[in-house]
């Protein structure tokens, strides 16, 4: 038997009597296990560990009666214990402070004391002497935000919020954040801007390519993220500026690293795919229980070459590792540090090119118009964190949180992006007149004299070049005070800190364009040829430094009005300096017009954002809630600057939400649905005859209704379910009155996600999922494009209808939205435990092959990957 920890002494009599007692009961145990043994056996069957929550404790060391009393309190869980009380209140309980999953917060409190348990489901646990450790628990429904700014259960944080778990992660085989969010409603992916590559999405409607957070700071890097790393991802949907600060106009998304835990494992994942994955991944988590008040040290790793099904050149090549170590995790002082390292060299994929208001006609899903020998995509992101948590001793309610963050991006990229026709700078409907047709995209002083009728093996296709070599850093720093006390009577539930840093940009931008004309070998539209060798006349055309230094200050406090009623609100306020500097070097390339240097600029933002919710509770499984919000977009959010932006105050954002949310099954099945409304106020319009005109008066709004469902229902059945229907319109616009009424750019109206994994037979379990995105249009000032127009028409001087100085004009004789259609895919899964430590799994992706558009850009269409298989073995020791 293990040694027995005593919180203080007893006579010899009395540790007989315990010792004997335990003896007894454990004989018990014995038996008891055995016979579950045996029926397990007789069904022919393996147990299946239980999916657990993971949620936020605060015990402190003492008696274990105590312990156990507030682990009841804050787990919810039901204890049945095997042993007599006046027995359990000889034992000392270790401090447990933090976010985890019901069983690793269990074992921490009864580490030492020979003690161990077995869950009964995920809602009843067994407590008593037993000769095996308790059921291994893998990921469980998350039950918190991982954020300590929110300080409420999902159950009654006033916010749609969506997480993503491991256990949806490890089912579908995600292998980055995108492949996540798809799980999330209300969120579409969109095509990297030309300055910025890497993850660009919108969230209800308004970009979040600035509002993607790791562990609660900005991970402002432009490179897609691996998933190797990830315990979870978390979607909070609406403005959050109280929370994040500047951006969140649509909402946010939260990556969670792994952190050590006290549990001892090694998971390895490989997968093999038909469109030529390779994939490695490793999560190695060493407790070392006796240092240093409980240190542990765990390590993820990745390795992963591939392509994309249907896209011949398109690959990625990639390394990751993530090591971290906790210290202090039995004390009521935590630290960790953790460095994580992702390197990527990739041959990138800019997809097809449009033409006039959708995809060019008779291309090739399969057709790559790049350079697979000259593009690329290199990152290598460096990110070092340090976490410290301190629960002050005493006051049981108080706790003060830091993290501090290096973080490096440098960035060497050149894609090609096809194109064939110049944009239109804004729409004119039928019966309008335009001062000049589209030009051609290879020599913008030429028209565009395609037509749809032309046959695609006449089109000629430009490659136009994005070539940038950048370093994006962060250093910032987050502190922040939680506290739970009572003020006449009523508990209060406080988050309130400061955070504040250094975030640059260095871009230095190539152009292969001399006086409209690229310099660039073109291509055919129906025979694309990626063997030609690339040959381009390049020159730098702007070397530019952003440097942007912020602070922010905030509090949120919920107030409980007795067992149904809360009430919330928060306020923050926002410093952000912006300096920016652009040169433009002289160039020897004859006729080339490089970008003209622009005088050193500042631009600082003063800015607050409110927040106030209202939560009704009929009963400690549901709430209701009323939620409003508010955050800003500065022109500088994005680090990047202008002479004509760098005097406009602040676009606006103002939301409203009303919502329930419920609990079912003892907790294994979490529903939510919210009615929401955003507005955008003073949106930036860039004049579309003359680039440097830019003022602030656009409004924009997205109304819609959002459902989601996660849940672990026992028997192998797990399911992520989520709907969002989106109308979102262009409500004022001075510069484009035209796109008055239409949607918004990369705004489906219906969103649809579905992923439901059952135990079948012989150990196997399957799943399917779907996802479906409604229809896209590229652009939200010009929504719809001309497709058929008069010749040329004359007018008088100062009588023309398309400007005041021309006098030729060309009526619009159709129109069409300019848009890619909406689209389902399907997908399958199968996996088997061969035994309790190894198990084979199987994905099927887009089952039935179909073509579709994942990415549009008003320059550019990037097809979803085709059908795709992977087959994998998962190892855990």
């Amino acid at each position: 038997m293990q040694k027995l920890k005593r919180g203080s002494s007893c006579g010899k009599r009395a540790k007989l009597v315990a010792m004997a007692t335990m003896t007894a009961y454990a004989a018990m145990s014995r038996s008891d296990a055995k016979a579950q043994q045996m029926v397990a056996a007789a069904a022919g069957k393996e147990p299946i560990p239980a999916q657990l929550p993971v949620r936020r404790f605060r015990i402190a060391e003492g008696p274990l009666t105590t312990a156990l009393d507030q682990y009841r309190q804050q787990s919810g869980v039901t204890l049945k214990l095997e042993i007599p009380p006046e027995i359990l209140a000889t034992f000392t309980a270790r401090a447990v402070v933090g976010l985890y999953p019901n069983d690793s917060a269990l074992r921490q409190l009864l580490a030492g004391t020979g003690l161990n348990f077995t869950f009964d489901g995920t809602d009843a646990v067994r407590i008593g002497v037993r000769n095996q450790e308790s059921v291994n628990v893998n990921g469980g429904l998350p039950d918190a935000v991982s954020m300590t700014k929110f300080t409420e259960p999902l159950l009654d944080t006033p916010q749609t919020v969506v997480e993503v778990p491991q256990f949806i992660l490890h089912d579908e085989q995600n292998r980055s954040l995108l492949d996540a969010v798809r799980n999330v409603p209300g969120i579409s992916i969109a095509a990297g801007e030309s300055g910025a590559q890497g993850d660009n999405l919108t969230i209800r409607g308004f970009t979040a390519r600035n509002d993607i957070f790791l562990d609660g700071i900005r991970d402002f890097g432009s490179y897609y993220r691996d998933s190797f790393n990830f315990e979870q991802v978390e979607v909070l949907e609406g403005p959050a500026g109280v929370q994040f600060g500047r951006g969140s106009t649509g909402g946010v998304i939260n990556q969670v690293s792994k952190m050590p835990t006290v549990d001892k494992f090694i998971d390895v994942q490989t997968q093999f795919g038909t469109d030529g994955t390779r994939r490695v991944t490793a999560d190695v988590n060493e407790p070392l229980p006796n240092f240093a008040h409980g240190t542990a040290v765990r390590v993820n790793a990745v390795g992963y070459a591939g392509g994309v099904a249907g896209r011949p050149f398109d690959e990625t090549r990639r390394f990751g590792i993530a090591p971290s170590i906790s210290f202090g995790l039995n004390s009521p002082t935590h630290l960790t540090v953790s460095y994580f390292h992702l390197n990527d060299d990739d041959t990138p994929d800019y997809g097809l090119p449009w033409f006039e208001n959708g995809l060019a006609h008779g291309v090739n899903r399969h057709a790559y118009f790049g350079f697979p020998d000259a593009n690329h995509l290199r990152t290598n992101d460096n990110i070092v964190t340090l976490k410290a948590n301190h629960a002050f001793e005493g006051s049981g309610d108080v706790d003060l949180h830091t993290i501090a963050r290096w973080a490096n991006y440098p960035r060497d990229v050149q894609i090609t992006e096809p194109q064939i026709c110049s944009n239109v700078s804004v729409s004119t409907p039928v019966g309008g007149y335009v001062a000049a047709l589209p030009t051609n995209a290879l020599n913008t002083h030429l028209p565009c004299l395609y037509t749809q009728s032309t046959p695609a093996a006449d089109i000629t296709v430009n490659r136009n070049q994005i070539q940038i070599k950048s370093v994006e850093g962060d250093l910032w720093d987050q502190t922040e005070v939680t506290a739970h006390f009572k003020t006449f009577g009523i508990r209060n539930d406080f988050a309130g800190g400061v955070e504040g840093g250094r975030e640059v940009s260095n871009p230095i931008k190539t152009s292969y364009t001399e006086f409209g004309i690229n310099s660039v070998t073109p291509t055919n539209l129906a025979n694309p040829n990626p063997s030609d060798v690339f040959a381009g006349v390049g020159y730098i055309a702007s070397i530019t430094h952003v440097t942007s230094e912020s602070v922010g200050l905030y509090f949120v406090d919920t107030l409980k009005l007795g067992r149904r009623v809360e009430l919330s609100g928060g306020v923050r306020w926002d410093y952000f300096d912006t300096s920016y500097n652009l040169y433009a070097p002289t160039t020897s390339i004859p006729g080339a017009a490089p970008t003209p240097n622009i005088a050193p600029l500042e631009q600082k933002v003063d800015q607050p954002t409110y927040r106030a919710a209202f939560v009704f509770k009929p009963n400690q499984h549901s709430s209701v809630y009323f939620d409003y919000g508010t955050s800003f977009n500065p022109s500088a959010e994005t680090l990047s600057l202008s002479v004509a932006t760098s005097i406009l105050p602040p676009e606006e954002n103002e939301s409203y939400e009303i919502g329930a949310k419920y609990s079912l099954f003892h907790q294994r099945l979490q529903l939510e649905g919210a009615l929401f409304r955003t507005e955008q106020d003073n949106a930036r319009e860039t004049s579309p005859t003359n680039s440097n005109v830019i003022v602030l008066a656009g409004n924009q709004l997205v109304k819609g209704v959002q459902a989601s469902a996660v849940g672990q229902l026992g028997g192998g059945t797990d399911l992520v379910l989520g709907y969002a229907y989106l109308d979102s319109s262009v409500i004022f616009s001075q510069e484009f009155p035209t796109s008055i009424g239409f949607p918004l750019a990369n705004v489906p109206k219906q969103t649809f996600n579905a992923f439901i994994t059952h135990n079948l037979f012989w150990k196997i379990s399957g799943g399917v999922g779907s996802n479906y995105v409604g229809s896209r249009t590229a652009s939200s000032t010009t929504p719809y494009v001309g497709t058929n127009h008069s010749g040329p028409i004359t007018f008088a001087p100062g009588t023309a209808p398309c400007g005041a100085t021309a006098t030729t004009c060309y009526e619009v004789l159709s129109t069409a939205m300019k848009q890619v259609p909406g689209y389902w895919v399907f997908n399958l899964m199968v996996k088997r435990s061969i035994t309790h430590r190894i198990e084979l799994q199987a994905n099927i992706y887009n089952l039935f092959n179909r073509f579709y558009i994942d990415q549009p850009h008003p320059s550019h269409l990037i097809p979803g990957a085709g059908l795709s298989a992977l087959i994998g073995a998962n190892f855990r020791f």
